[in-house]
């Protein structure tokens, strides 16, 4: 449980004694980690309403946050109030970092999709252990074996493109190799790896299967490596980019919008981007933190995350809208485990660096 000392001893080393590290997500500056903690104070502060409070901080969309509240809030014991803040992956990283450094954080559990930043949280020992029951769906390789955390969505990478573009025979790109291809110079988008979690994954991933030459390629045809996965949406609708390297989910919600933008599930294999819930180790009521996290792998939950244009993992359920069945997406999906996790986390500064140099320059 949260004592005094921890709230205001205002110390900047994690429960092992080390100084936080930054992830891909949550490596920015302190400014706007103090920022985001003092907005915090501001906004967030105790309501009057004298229930146990459960915090949850997370990047799922504050649509399907909305779709989430009352059906969790009638899932947790009556004396308890389930509270919510919603921001990116990388300003939650930072916001909750900021927190632990000055003592302790707000959060109960966490929801983002930057698999690197629970990787670091399990390292700094600021994770409780929990291999829940309601979890047992969910494949081994998108779940810590030490229980640190479990996948509890599927965001995925693919190729988008704006059929509007392509009116000859030449057709979009089907492949991650066909994005190389000389006839796609100055098509091309994609975010900014360096600020992106999604976006550093499948670059993580690409340069492990074709090696740094294929970027090298993506620079000859003048990609474009800026913003985060709505920029490259929005320069495939303005035709100034039509090609983009995206978020699946952030195509589905375009189309659902009227967006001519669609997806291809590229040949050579879509990415997975593990997206996790965990709880904190410094949580203050741990067992109502577990019921929550059961909630989340509930028919419900998962229900309204696929409404979210979003995967689940629990082979059973629906699959999003518009996008292809998870048990056929499963079969040409890259390879992903607990190891290739491991290796990236190791070599993020390497593969960040050498991104910069190649294609950033």
């Amino acid at each position: 449980m949260k004592n005094s000392e921890s709230r205001s001893g205002g110390s900047s080393l994690n429960p092992t004694g080390r100084p936080f590290s930054g992830s891909p997500a949550s490596n920015t500056l302190f400014p706007v980690a103090a920022v985001l903690l003092l907005l915090s104070l501001l906004f967030f502060t105790p309501s009057c309403s004298g229930k146990k409070k459960v915090w949850i901080y997370t990047s799922i969309y504050k649509e399907v946050i909305e779709t989430m509240r009352e059906p969790l809030s009638k899932a947790m014991p009556p004396d308890v109030e389930v509270m919510w803040f919603q921001s990116g992956s990388e300003n939650i990283a930072s916001k909750v970092n900021a927190e632990l450094a000055a003592g302790a954080s707000r959060a109960d559990l966490v929801l983002t999709s930057d698999p690197f930043w629970y990787y670091e949280l399990k390292d700094q020992g600021c994770l409780l252990p929990y291999k829940s029951e309601a979890a047992r769906d969910i494949p081994d390789i998108y779940v810590d074996p030490d229980g640190a955390y479990a996948g509890v969505r599927l965001p995925v990478m693919v190729i988008g493109y704006n059929p509007r573009y392509f009116t000859d025979n030449s057709g979009p790109p089907r492949s991650w190799k066909d994005l190389a291809d000389p006839r796609f110079k100055r098509l091309i988008s994609m975010p900014n790896p360096l600020e992106s979690g999604s976006s550093f994954t499948a670059v993580a991933l690409l340069q492990s299967r074709f090696g740094w030459d294929y970027f090298e390629r993506l620079r000859a045809n003048d990609i474009i490596a800026a913003g985060g996965n709505s920029s490259v949406i929005t320069r495939m609708e303005t035709r100034e980019r039509p090609v983009g390297i995206v978020l699946l989910e952030n195509v589905l919600k375009a189309w659902d919008k009227g967006s001519p933008v669609r997806p291809v599930y590229p040949s050579d294999g879509t990415i997975p981007v593990l997206s996790p819930i965990a709880i904190l180790r410094d949580t203050r009521n741990p067992e109502l933190a577990k019921k929550a996290y059961d909630w989340f792998f509930s028919d419900e939950a998962q229900r309204a995350i696929v409404r979210g244009s979003m995967y689940s993992l629990i082979e059973s359920a629906p699959s999003p809208e518009h996008s292809l069945p998870y048990t056929e997406l499963k079969k040409s999906m890259m390879p992903w485990s607990a190891g290739i996790l491991a290796q990236m986390f190791a070599e993020r500064a390497v593969i960040k660096s050498k991104f910069s140099e190649t294609v950033l320059r």
